[in-house]
Order: C-alpha cells, then structure tokens, then sequence
C-alpha cells in the first residue's frame, strides 16, 4: 500500500485548480487526492531550517514505531490456533486506503497555532510512549508464554518427550508420568515390600518382560537354600510410554535382615541388612533398565497443574489486550505519523518555494505496477520548476545539483515523500 504525499507551488492559481491540473496529468497511472493545509506557525527561517534537519530521524522513528505495531499484531495473531483470519488494522473504522483519501488535519489534539518544534516533539512524545507500553506489553506476554511451555515441559507427563529411558532416569517421576497413569500403580509401601519404577527402552520392552524375574536371580535365599530374584512374581503391571521408553511398576521385597552371631573375642555382631532394591537396580542397569523409587507426589503434581492453568488464562488475558492494543494504537500512531509528514512537507515546502505560503498538499496513491510511470509524468508536468526553484534549466536532467546532499534517485523539483500505509 504505497502512497506519496506531494507539494507544488500553485503559481497564480487557485489550490483547486493547481490540483485540477494534477488529477487529469496523474489520473492514468494513479489517484491524487487533496488535502487541506492548516494555517500552521511558520516561525523563523532558523527554526525551520533547524527543524527540517531533524524531521527524516523523527519521520522514521515514528514509522518504526508503526511498524512495531503492526509486527506485534500480526505475531499475536499468528499465536491462536491456524484457521484463525487476522483482521485488517482501522483506522476510525475504516482501513488505511479508505483513511488516507479523507484525511483531515484533527485541529482538537494537534492544535494547529502551536509553535512546529512543539507538535513535533509532541508527536514524537505520544508515539514514543506507545512503543515503551508495547515494549513492556510484550516482554510481559513472552515471559508468561515461556513459563506455561516451562509448565508444559515440567509437569504433568510432557517433560520427558523424546526423551530415552537414560535421560527419564535422572528425572523425579513428576516431569514425566501423568498422574492417571500414577494412579495405575497402585504402589504397595509394608515393612518387607516396596514398589518401584523400572524405565525400558522400548528396543528391549519383549526382553525384559520374559527376563524380570530373573534379574538378580541370586540376590534372594529361601530356607532349603533356593535361590531367586526379589521380584513378586505377578506384580508387573506398565503403567505408561513415553517415547523412546516404557515405565512399569513392580513390587519386589525390600531386603534381609541377616542373624547375628558372636566373633572371636565373644562380642555379639548384629547380623548386617541386606538391601534388596539397591542390588536388583545395579543387576538391572546391566540388562539396559533403568530403577527408580516409585516416589510420586501427587499433590505437588496437582499443585503445578493449578498454576499451570491459572497462568494460562492470564496468557489468554493478556492475548486479548495485546489484541486489543494494537487494534487502537495502531490508528493512533499512524495518525500522529500522517500528522508528522503533513508537517514535514509543510516545513520543506516552505524552505523550497518560500513565503508567504503559496502551495498544494495532494496524497497521491499509485496504480498498481505504475509507480514509475507516475513519476515521470510528475516530473513531465513539473520541469519548468527547476529553473524557477533549483537554478537550472527546465529541460536539463533533474538530477541533484552539485553539492547537494539530496540522493539523485529521490531528488526532484517538487517536494515529495514515499511510504508504505501497511507493511503487513
């Protein structure tokens, strides 16, 4: 959506005869439309001269700030589920290419009698303030947006996707096991039993199911001397998989109190306490599995989910107000921009064609794939300028003059500024 704000000096004519003449010269390759100048304070040619220097840096810090906007806006569209349609940005209800042809000078917020340094640092002010709230509305939503994928990667199950069983070894069994599957364990805690969490890669889930029992086969010894592994045959039971790995619950006993007896200098020794669970991990960890306690805090687990859900809605809130914000700030800040740029071309055709204040405003909006036949005709219906306002003769090129600073690409006889309306 490109569209050019131009000023040419009416030379005896009337503003709309002046654009009379500009219509039927552009009508082929584009729309002009004309806008109203308010009776702006020339002041002096110091304050002008001084204020034109800084009026690209402010015309393009307002612009970004524009452009921030509408970035966030589209951003904070594209974050809702696909199949979503992002409306257009407005500006008082209408879009930006139905705006531009009405615009009117708002005499209310920008009273035109103020000195120009003064609204143009109010412009600058109003703006710069939205970009610091939008800057601090962001910053807000991506810090509560990473805490609920922090949330959705730390609790509840999700944490240990794609995950191997190795990785889901060194977690606590709240990052990765779902409380329904918890449930499912029905663990059993006694004084000679215990439940544990045994983590298998699945490559070896039919290996270990035929091999359970007899991991650590010798750990235990009955009273004929049979020996055999710690696990309760029957108590196996999978309980959840999770990519690379299958968890299962198995209740094994927890050890051995061996007997006592009296060494050599008659001292009674208590017998020492054969550990079951750590011996049946190490034997474990040689067949590829993974051991751990059957430790689940369901209530902790219940606890994140409650915050979890809590700082989704806020996220969901905030969602909305950003919405919303860009929707209202956007036709605010391009409205001080096209503000701005009226001064702008005020104060740059003021210091090329002079006083008193002889000239026209038009917005121009090229055809599509015109641009550049637009401008020459410009430059066709406009030639005899230069000898009148740049000292050269109207039928030589109308590149820059020597010395001057003006890009050559951008430099014409007329005062004219390029821009884009939507960049999105």
């Amino acid at each position: 959506h490109p569209f050019w704000l131009l000023t040419v000096p009416n030379e005896g004519r009337t503003p709309e005869a002046t654009f009379e003449r500009l219509r039927r010269f552009s009508e082929e390759n584009g729309k002009a439309y004309l806008v109203q100048i308010p009776s702006l304070t020339v002041g002096t040619l110091d304050s002008l001269m001084a204020l034109s220097e800084d009026m690209e840096k402010i015309d393009n810090a307002i612009e970004i700030a524009v452009r921030k906007i509408e970035r966030q806006y589209v951003d904070i569209c594209s974050s809702v589920k696909s199949g979503t349609r992002m409306e257009a940005l407005l500006i008082d209800g209408v879009p930006v290419e139905r705006y531009l042809p009405s615009f009117v000078w708002e005499h209310a917020k920008y009273p035109h009698r103020r000195a120009l340094p003064e609204l143009v640092q109010s412009l600058r002010g109003t703006v710069g303030a939205m970009e610091e709230e939008l800057k601090q509305l962001a910053t807000t939503y991506a810090d509560k947006n990473q805490k609920v994928s922090s949330f959705a990667r730390g609790g509840g199950g999700s944490k240990g996707k794609g995950l191997t069983a190795s990785a889901l070894s060194t977690l606590p069994l709240e990052e990765f096991l779902p409380p329904d599957a918890a449930v499912k364990a029905e663990a059993k805690e006694t004084d000679y039993l215990t439940t544990i969490a045994i983590i298998v890669p699945k490559s070896l889930e039919e290996t270990f199911l035929g091999s359970y029992q007899k991991i650590g086969h010798d750990l235990v010894e009955t009273a004929d001397g049979t020996k055999c592994s710690p696990a309760v045959p029957g108590t196996l039971k999978k309980l959840y998989a999770e990519g690379d790995a299958v968890i299962f619950v198995l209740t094994i006993l927890k050890g051995r109190q061996m007997i006592g007896k009296y060494n050599e200098d008659d001292v009674w020794q208590p017998g020492a306490f054969v550990d079951f669970v750590s011996l049946y991990t190490a034997a474990a960890k040689h067949h590829g599995v993974f051991v751990l306690p059957f430790n689940y805090d369901a209530d902790f687990v219940a606890k994140m989910e409650k915050e979890r859900q809590e700082l989704s809605t806020e996220v969901e809130r905030l969602h909305a107000t950003i919405l919303r914000w860009c929707k209202a700030h956007f036709a605010e800040a391009f409205v001080a921009w096209m503000h701005l740029k009226v001064i702008r071309a005020f104060v740059e055709s003021v210091l090329r064609y002079g006083l008193p204040v002889d000239f026209l405003l038009a917005i121009l909006i090229p055809n599509k794939n015109r641009d550049s036949y637009l401008q020459k005709s410009l430059d066709a219906m406009f030639a005899h300028l230069k000898s009148q306002f740049l000292g050269g003769p109207a039928d030589e090129s109308l590149d820059t003059p020597a010395g001057s600073s003006k890009d050559a690409v951008d430099y014409h006889p007329y005062v004219l500024q390029k821009a884009t309306a939507v960049s999105i």
